[in-house]
């Protein structure tokens, strides 16, 4: 266990970036001071907070406007400026001090909104663009930075001086005490996936590395995904099994998705998944991409009907169906059964809430207050519970919000606020303790190697291996 202490009720993901974890191995540390701590799935950042992930950390900041910058292994950014405007715009500076990241900017709504990612030799300014920022430590200790447009334009502008224009499909590499050059050059040809699906059908592609992309309502956090109605592309895709999601907002007779491997015009392979959907079927299939020369695809995994997004999203075995207590029955059996596999367990909002009512029935009688009607709601920022508190001043409304993710393999919990009516600090801090410090000891029983949580609207997906 570790120390955290919230910086207040204040801060919430309307005036903060959301942090979702990838892979295990993301710390942060606070104000740009102290120690680096586990990071968590949920937690937010505001002006001076900082991420390092580890050679094998993948994290992503969803900001408050939407726009998200997925960070790639070995990285560190620091949320310098993060503020969110009285006429709905955004002012965001981030610097970039090593490590790769894909940014997915929004446009800006309003003149004075600004985005830009400042980096040890440059700076870069967007006003609703893709792009990506690579930032390399040479031996000599000098720096060399690298911006490829994907699309939309970035302004970028040396500390030696000069500015230059990056349009799409262009990149330009700024070195230490070197000035901007006269202009970009072409980005080097590389080769592509290309997913397009029938008219009306929605999906997201998810990829080994556990980033998505896909078409309207889906991020982009996928390195070099861009979308262009119901067509996806993705610039140098990592190799590996793509989870496919699909679902229709009506029915739909043979609709299709197709998968393409391209090097410059030339498909290199090729394959179609066809369908029947009724109306509001969520549907989930895989296919596996190799990227030698010449490119592979696979054949469709057999697709199946799942009942939420993070069933489909999930990886490995999923155990998403019947009731909890069965559910996790079956889950059990197949973790003593199996060794080194991949699986996850997904629950939804009354999953979550009957569990936290159970525990609190069995443990709450170590707390200086007693919660009572609980109710949970799963989103993108973690887990957010409320209902009444008895206390020592009488009943009270109560609120929590709650992050999970893995520490060293570890389920771990973590409150990230709790308030009840007017209950002064010190007792709602030994409440945390207490919640925190039950949650993990029931967490720690917890029988898989963790590697991921992922947390959609009304479910999430725990996601990791079977020990050895």
């Amino acid at each position: 266990m570790y120390l955290y202490l919230p910086r207040g009720n204040a801060l919430s993901a309307a005036v903060a970036a959301t942090l979702s974890i990838l892979n295990t191995d993301i710390t942060s540390q606070r104000g740009g001071a102290g120690d680096f701590s586990p990071a968590l799935d949920g937690d937010l950042l505001a002006n001076g907070d900082v991420v390092k992930s580890s050679t094998a950390g993948r994290a992503v900041l969803t900001f408050f406007d939407a726009s998200t910058m997925t960070v790639e292994t070995g990285s560190q950014v620091k949320v310098t400026t993060l503020n969110r405007l009285d006429n709905g715009g955004i002012q965001a500076t981030i610097e970039q001090s090593l490590g790769r990241s894909w940014n997915s900017v929004q446009k800006l709504k309003t003149p004075d909104s600004k985005f830009e990612i400042k980096t040890p030799t440059s700076t870069a300014v967007v006003r609703g663009t893709s792009f990506e920022v690579n930032v390399v430590q040479n031996a000599d200790g000098t720096t060399q930075v690298t911006y490829t447009t994907d699309e939309g334009e970035l302004a970028v502008t040396a500390n030696a001086g000069g500015t230059v224009a990056v349009p799409a499909n262009t990149q330009v590499s700024i070195a230490t005490n070197q000035p901007a050059p006269a202009a970009a050059t072409p980005i080097p040809p590389s080769p592509t996936l290309r997913v397009t699906s029938s008219a009306g059908l929605g999906y997201a592609l998810t990829a080994p590395t556990g980033a998505t992309c896909g078409s309207a309502g889906n991020k982009a956090e996928i390195p070099g995904c861009l979308v262009n109605g119901n067509v996806l592309t993705i610039r140098a895709p990592v190799a590996g099994r793509y989870a496919l999601t699909m679902t229709s907002a009506a029915a739909a007779q043979g609709a299709t998705v197709k998968v393409e491997a391209l090097r410059g015009a030339t498909v290199e392979a090729t394959q179609t998944l066809t369908r029947t959907f009724a109306v509001g079927d969520l549907v989930r299939s895989a296919f596996t991409y190799g990227a030698a020369t010449p490119q592979t695809v696979s054949a469709f995994e057999a697709a199946e009907l799942v009942t939420s997004v993070c069933g489909a999203q999930a990886t490995g075995r999923v155990f998403s169906g019947g009731t909890l207590d069965e559910r996790y029955a079956q889950f059990e059996a197949f973790v003593r059964a199996n060794k080194s596999a991949p699986v996850s367990l997904v629950v939804n909002d009354a999953d979550v809430a009957a569990a936290v009512t159970k525990l609190i029935a069995e443990q709450g009688s170590g707390l200086p207050i007693t919660i009572k009607d609980v109710r949970i709601t799963l989103d993108g920022a973690g887990v957010h519970l409320s209902g009444s508190a008895t206390t020592p001043i009488g009943d009270q409304s109560a609120s929590a919000d709650i992050a999970m993710g893995p520490v060293n393999g570890k389920l771990s919990f973590r409150v990230r606020s709790l308030s009840a009516g007017p209950l002064p600090g010190t007792l709602l801090e030994q409440v945390k303790g207490q919640i925190e410090k039950t949650a993990n000891e029931e967490a720690a029983t917890f029988p898989l190697v963790v590697r991921q949580v992922l947390f959609r609207s009304g479910c999430m997906a725990i996601i990791g291996t079977t020990p050895q």
